[in-house]
C-alpha cells in the first residue's frame, strides 16, 4: 500500500537530530527523501541512532561550498518538492541558495529550515546544539537529579519537538 506521501520527493541539507528525525517521518510515510551530505559524510553517522533515523533515505555527496556542485544542487531542486536545511542563519543566501534566490525559478518548492533559534532575534546565530539549547531553555535546571546543579536531559528533547513542529 503506498504511503500518502508517495510521489513527494524531499531534498534534506540538514544535519543533527531533528532534520533526520523530521525526514524519516516524511519517508516513512512515502516520500522520496535524498539526503545530502558534505564530502566525508554526515558527521551525526556517527551515532548509532542514525541508523534509524536515516531509514528509507538515499543519500549523496555535495559539496556546497564548490559553486560546480551548488550548481548541481539547483538541477537537483529542479525535480523537488520541499527542500530542509539546518544551516546557521545566512548560509544558504551566501551561496545563492536562500529562500529568495530559489524561489524565483521553482516558485513551487517548498523551502524549511531547522534552526535552534528564531530569525530575526538576538540569538538566531547561536549554535543549535540540543545541550545549549536544553541549557538556554532551563531544561537541565528544572530535571531532577541525584546532585545540585544543571542535569542533562536523557532524551534529547529540544531537537525532536523541532523535526516535530516541521512536520
Amino acid at each position: 500500500m503506498p504511503g500518502v506521501l508517495e510521489g513527494v520527493r524531499v531534498v534534506d541539507v540538514s544535519s543533527g537530530i531533528a532534520g533526520a528525525v523530521a525526514t524519516m517521518v516524511l519517508a516513512d510515510h512515502g516520500a522520496d527523501v535524498m539526503k545530502i551530505e558534505p564530502p566525508g559524510g554526515d558527521p551525526m553517522r556517527a551515532y548509532g541512532g542514525s541508523v534509524v533515523w536515516h531509514r528509507n533515505k538515499r543519500s549523496a555527496v555535495v559539496d556546497l561550498e564548490e559553486a560546480a556542485d551548488r550548481d548541481r544542487f539547483r538541477s537537483l531542486l529542479t525535480t523537488a518538492d520541499v527542500l530542509l536545511h539546518s544551516f546557521p542563519h545566512g548560509t544558504m543566501e551566501r551561496w545563492g541558495l536562500g529562500y529568495d534566490d530559489l524561489s524565483r525559478g521553482l516558485p513551487s518548492l517548498v523551502y524549511t529550515s531547522i534552526t535552534g533559534y528564531v530569525r530575526g532575534t538576538a540569538a538566531q546565530d547561536r549554535p543549535a546544539i540540543d545541550l545549549l539549547v536544553q541549557a538556554r531553555s532551563g531544561q537541565q535546571y528544572e530535571q531532577p537529579g541525584w546532585r545540585e546543579g544543571p542535569i542533562f536531559l536523557p532524551r534529547p528533547l529540544p531537537s525532536l519537538g523541532a523535526s516535530f513542529l516541521l512536520l
